[in-house]
């Protein structure tokens, strides 16, 4: 049976939950607040499917095509404006959903959670795009997934790598129907902070919110920043309160351990398609550099290939060096973050802290905050933020 004795050798994934046959395997939150599989042992029949199916305790085999590297923009500005990046995620799952099929990916749910579902229509693909800077709940979804792909739909899977690789593991084998799309992250923020930063949130501004985006373009693409919507409308974007959770994040604390030594940094994957931002557009094709969002797009199989051919009437696209892509934006690729010395210390403070005293201690307000949150309006308005951001990095 599946025991988890060092958290960094589970990504979470739910293969060995939903390949169990006695259902004995459930996925409880931990201290600070990632899911892991907790197996009921006066149930289990030691059948061993939940360890032979963990995406992490075994070598994935990859396929011997050689990956090819585009900077992608949709054609359509509107997806483009409501995408993260450059909305390539979209017209491949358009083509899937015109071909009857189905998409699979991370959306929020009524409580603003975040868990992976599958859709069969444009209207409701919407809920799949843009990022979510969370971990997605995958409970439920791998069954969806092989019930739809033994019926013949045509499925495509978008997600991190662990959880490309995790639905790959629990299926067991190759199905010719099942596309897999996988965007390269940074890390996997905690669902358990997460619920408790909302509701914070909402007792703080006696508010009840109605729409979250951890990468709108009110200023661009180069000023991506994250917004909250209320139920009245108002929407606050680089206020404190607004930046902690992405804050916390970025500074390498608010990750999952299996992120710190991640098994599947690679610019080969074993995906079809792997997905990323491209924010050196200028250095490919200065005409296309309109900051309003571009994506990489990584080949990773014939199956990829062909997708990408049956879209290219729908994308502006512009091929690269595989090493030009990952050199100029894809260090995130190849390279996992290094944990921060503060991380410990944080979730014991989660634990024993009210939410108010874990902000003023890790986001204390600053004049630097205020005054870039200030600034960032102007320097978008006067067409100078993507450049000063360039010059940063």
């Amino acid at each position: 049976m599946i025991e988890i004795k060092d958290k960094r050798m589970c990504s979470g994934c739910t293969a060995c939950h939903s390949v169990c046959p006695k259902r004995c395997i459930t996925m409880e939150m931990d201290e600070e607040g990632y899911l892991y599989p907790i197996v009921d042992k006066a149930t289990c029949i030691n059948c061993g499917l939940c360890e032979k199916v963990c995406p992490i305790s075994k070598e994935v085999p990859l396929n011997d095509y050689v990956p090819q590297a585009f900077a992608v923009q949709n054609k359509n500005e509107k997806i483009r404006r409501q995408s993260a990046s450059g909305g390539a995620f979209t017209a491949f799952a358009d083509y899937v959903i015109e071909k009857g099929g189905y998409v699979f990916g991370g959306a929020f749910d009524e409580s603003l959670g975040v868990r992976h579902i599958g859709v069969d229509n444009k209207t409701d693909l919407a809920k799949l795009r843009c990022s979510k800077y969370v971990q997605s709940n995958l409970e439920g979804c791998f069954p969806k997934v092989k019930e739809l792909l033994k019926k013949g739909k045509l499925v495509l899977f978008s997600g991190t790598p662990c959880q490309v690789n995790g639905v790959k593991s629990y299926l067991r084998k190759e199905y010719s129907n099942l596309i897999t799309l996988d965007l390269v992250c940074r890390g996997t923020p905690s669902p358990g902070l997460w619920r408790s930063y909302i509701d914070w949130y909402k007792s703080r501004h006696r508010v009840e919110l109605s729409l979250v985006s951890f990468r709108d373009k009110p200023f661009g693409y180069a000023g991506s920043t994250m917004s909250i919507k209320d139920e009245n409308g108002n929407i606050k974007y680089t206020t404190r309160d607004v930046q902690f959770f992405k804050k916390v994040f970025f500074a390498d604390i608010n990750n999952r351990p299996s992120c710190f030594a991640c098994h599947f940094k690679s610019v080969k994957r074993n995906s079809d398609l792997t997905l990323y931002d491209c924010w050196h557009m200028n250095k490919i094709d200065a005409s296309l550099d309109d900051d309003k969002g571009s994506t990489w797009v990584i080949i990773q199989s014939e199956r990829g290939k062909q997708l990408f051919e049956n879209v290219a009437d729908k994308i502006r696209f512009c091929h690269a060096e595989v090493s030009t892509a990952i050199e100029l934006d894809g260090d995130m690729a190849t390279e996992c973050p290094i944990p921060s010395p503060m991380r410990k210390q944080f979730f014991r403070d989660y634990n024993v802290l009210s939410f108010e005293e874990l902000v003023n201690k890790y986001s204390p307000q600053s004049f630097k905050s205020i005054f870039i949150g200030f600034m960032k309006p102007i320097m978008h308005k006067f067409g100078v933020l993507n450049t000063i951001k360039r010059l940063i990095k």
